[in-house]
């Protein structure tokens, strides 16, 4: 099956056995986290990186990656781990390292995550 046909979820309930390296948890009642599984799809699925949406998506602050060493990574430390292991996104990982730029990353995210549910010009809200 190609990567554009699979839904988020089929990622691990459908492919379990292509996935060990580690699994993305996102919240699914989320547009805006849905979207971006899918459009990260294809590079999760290369990675051999599962995606599945949390039970309660909604109150988690935060995504969560479950590396296959068993350590879990949130928020936009799992988005610099992650682009770390793709070698045309790696330099962006490796800002990481650099001093203030992952409190400032952090921040960010936190930003966004927090208004993630915000939608369409009625709902919009200020990022």
């Amino acid at each position: 099956m190609k990567a554009s046909h699979l839904t988020p979820n089929c990622f691990v309930r459908g492919c379990a056995r292509r996935f060990n390296r580690g699994t993305l948890y996102y919240d699914g009642t989320c547009g805006f986290c849905v979207g971006g599984v899918r459009f990260f799809g294809p590079l999760l699925e290369s990675m051999a990186v599962g995606a599945e949406a949390f039970n309660h998506g909604a109150i988690e602050p935060e995504m969560k990656l479950r590396w296959k060493d068993g350590k879990v990574r949130g928020g936009a430390d799992a988005a610099f781990f992650l682009a770390r292991r793709v070698w045309w996104l790696a330099p962006l990982g490796w800002l990481e390292w650099v001093p203030g730029c992952l409190g400032i990353a952090r921040i960010l995210y936190r930003a966004i995550a927090e208004r993630r549910h915000c939608r369409g010009p009625a709902g919009a809200c200020r990022i």
